[in-house]
């Protein structure tokens, strides 16, 4: 077996390949629904000739010429979050494919189901959309003619999510990053303890090139004991998750990772073994190391892992603070029960923004002059104010709602009285705000110009007092500006009068930012109920409660990987601790031993390590905190919702340096202790 820190690496490598495999097929799936490898498709043009029976029997003529299976993928409506429709054409009855059609598709995770129906079935939801194509990939060109047959095409530039995009920042990110940082340490910390047997094989004559083949034999007979039990393990565990659901994808996956963790591990594998050569056959055999070389390569690795915890560190603080605001708001959300919101369809929503317009906006201007909508649009203060001279240093948000909103809610002014529909635009401002009018009624006027319809008098703009020290519900308007609390203190008003100044397009740029809320969603069925198009354009009704527990268990989600990094990042900071130590003992462990016998204290001893640990300290908390005053110069009146920084980012550099001190001291003092009881010869 080779030795126990390499056999800790390579085996290491499985087990990261593993886990972010299965992380990354449950992030995955959420957003592409289809785990499966296929060639996607997106239609998002169409010319409006095509008739949607005849767009399915074309799918079907095109999977049976080619011995493919194409699906038609959507969300649900009321479940988004939780559901999709998969609306398959499928050429041969005996493949997999016509058992995902007969018994549903295999998903991995237990949150997410995709519903299975025959492509016949989907003239309600198409034809724009996402074509998949499984099992031919040779016949997407033959696809993409034959829709283009029926007026259906991708529109110019169009970009699909990829398994890699996950991999642009986030704890997925961070994750790798780990594995790579600790697997590498490990690897190069394995073979430099190996220095003496490395030294008896230089003595016997063997080669550089002899030694690691040797030792990669023995890697590879590891491997053979852990691939296997690995791979049962993982089916094991993964049969009690989803029944084995996608093992194959799963399996696909963690092979390509291995690869990916594996190959950097080698490369240090083999430039560690090359660096132990820089130093005599004797001192190797004495346990000598290059000190110099190995202490670069250690610092290599521990200055990004010193930023990588700092920034894992920060990504732990803010999304605890962002999951605690957002469980106690889960109450709030729960008592308004199946209000919902609508939302614009990606596929159809932006093909035609005339008719889109032409249709929806007179149905939304209907709604709110009845009072079935609710508009809650929240601004920064950024945003709103007048554009030129310096803005006034505010940072209260503004909130525009219409007349339903103040059916819906209690808006009182300073008097106890509580404010109702009116027929002009109303600005209502709190204490604070009072004297910031001018140019509130200013930004008033400008965003009434852009929202409203061209060519209409501009609305009169009354202010009124509005009551202090008071908390307003905004229907999950806050998430756009940072904000996790669905309730804002103190927020300034602008009352729109229902039906009377927004434009179509007004009304439907709102839809789009899920910024109209319907207490009663079977308004909304009905109307979707009542026109195909409108179906088609509306392509989603989920309430707020649901949209809450979502954005809740995603953010609980990035919490609990963020806390898994972040214990991995403080393992690598551990390790390369003790590399750093170890190389120090070992290469002055008699000058150790000869100063304890003199009579030096432990830091005196140790002072170079130190000294060189401490700079390493001080340089990082400086940049830290020369980062965090740049940072800080920059504009911050977009989010005026988000979570604070507060220049917390130094206190969390400063705590991670002494906490690696911290880690470099006890490693230290137990080698220190080690030398003055044995003798340096036991360094």
């Amino acid at each position: 077996m080779p030795d126990r820190t390499l056999s800790f690496a390579y085996t290491a490598c499985v087990v990261f390949a593993v886990l972010v495999a299965f992380l990354l097929a449950a992030t995955a799936e959420r957003t592409i629904y289809v785990l499966d490898d296929a060639e996607l498709i997106w239609i998002t043009e169409n010319d409006g000739t095509h008739a949607t029976d005849e767009v399915a029997r074309t799918v079907q003529e095109v999977a049976d010429a080619h011995g493919a299976a194409i699906g038609y993928s959507v969300l649900d409506v009321d479940e988004p979050s939780s559901k999709a429709h998969m609306y398959l054409a499928v050429s041969d009855p005996d493949s997999r494919y016509a058992d995902w059609l007969r018994d549903g598709y295999p998903s991995f995770g237990r949150g997410f189901t995709v519903q299975t129906h025959p492509i016949t079935d989907f003239g309600r939801v198409g034809p724009n959309g996402y074509y998949l194509l499984f099992g031919a990939p040779e016949a997407e060109p033959a696809l993409r003619a034959a829709l283009a047959e029926h007026g259906l095409h991708e529109a110019p530039g169009t970009r699909t999510t990829r398994l890699w995009h996950f991999f642009s920042g986030g704890p997925l990110l961070h994750l790798v990053v780990i594995a790579l940082l600790g697997t590498m340490t490990a690897t190069g910390a394995g073979v430099l303890l190996g220095s003496r047997e490395h030294a008896v094989k230089r003595l016997h004559g063997w080669s550089r090139t002899r030694v690691l083949l040797s030792e990669l034999i023995r890697i590879a007979r590891l491997w053979a004991v852990v691939l296997p039990v690995t791979a049962i393990l993982t089916l094991i565990l993964l049969w009690f998750y989803n029944g084995g659901n996608q093992f194959g994808f799963h399996a696909r996956l963690t092979v390509l990772f291995l690869v990916v963790f594996t190959l950097p591990c080698l490369v240090v594998h083999a430039c560690a073994l090359a660096l132990s050569r820089t130093v005599g056959i004797l001192p190797a055999l004495e346990g000598r190391l290059p000190v110099l070389g190995a202490l670069v390569a250690i610092n290599a690795v521990r200055l990004p892992a010193l930023v990588l915890t700092l920034v894992v560190l920060g990504t732990v603080v803010s999304t605890a603070q962002s999951v605690r605001d957002q469980r106690s708001g889960l109450e709030v959300y729960e008592r308004y029960g199946d209000t919902s919101r609508p939302a614009l369809s990606a596929d159809y929503g932006w093909a035609d923004a005339e008719a889109v317009d032409g249709l929806l906006g007179p149905w939304l201007r209907r709604v709110d002059v009845t009072g079935d909508m609710v508009l809650s649009v929240l601004l920064s203060p950024g945003e709103f104010l007048p554009v030129g001279a310096d803005p006034p240093v505010m940072d209260t948000p503004i909130l525009v709602v219409n007349d339903g909103y103040l059916r819906a809610e209690e808006v009182l002014s300073p008097t106890g009285e509580r404010y109702g529909p009116d027929e002009s635009v109303r600005l209502l401002l709190p204490g604070p705000a009072l004297e910031h009018e001018a140019d509130l009624r200013q930004g008033a006027a400008g965003w009434l110009a852009m929202n409203g319809e061209e060519g209409r008098k501009p609305p009169r703009i009354e202010t009124s007092p509005l009551a202090d020290d008071r908390s307003v519900f905004v229907y999950g308007a806050q998430e756009r500006l940072g904000g996790t609390s669905p309730l804002v203190e103190d927020p300034i008003l602008v009352v729109l009068p229902a039906g009377r100044v927004l434009s179509d397009s007004g009304y439907v740029d709102h839809m789009s930012a899920r910024q109209t809320i319907f207490p009663d969603p079977d308004v909304v069925e009905t109307f979707r109920s009542e026109d195909p198009w409108a179906a088609r354009y509306i392509s989603m009704v989920e309430t707020l409660a649901t949209s809450a527990h979502r954005t809740y268990d995603l953010t609980s989600g990035i919490l609990r990987d963020s806390l898994l990094n972040l214990v991995g990042a403080g393992a690598i900071l551990l390790l390369t601790a003790m590399a750093a130590c170890v190389v120090h003992v070992r290469v002055h462990a008699q000058r150790i031993f000869a100063r304890h016998l003199c009579g030096h204290s432990f830091l005196t001893t140790h002072r170079r390590l130190l000294a060189v640990e401490t700079a390493i300290a001080l340089g990082f908390v400086g940049w830290t905190v020369l980062d965090a005053l740049r940072t800080g110069a920059g504009p911050h009146d977009l989010a005026p919702l988000s979570a604070p920084d507060g220049g917390a980012g130094p206190l969390h550099a400063v705590g991670i340096v002494l906490l690696s001190l911290a880690l470099t001291l006890g490693t230290l003092l137990l080698f220190h202790r080690r030398i003055v009881r044995e003798g340096s010869s036991q360094a």
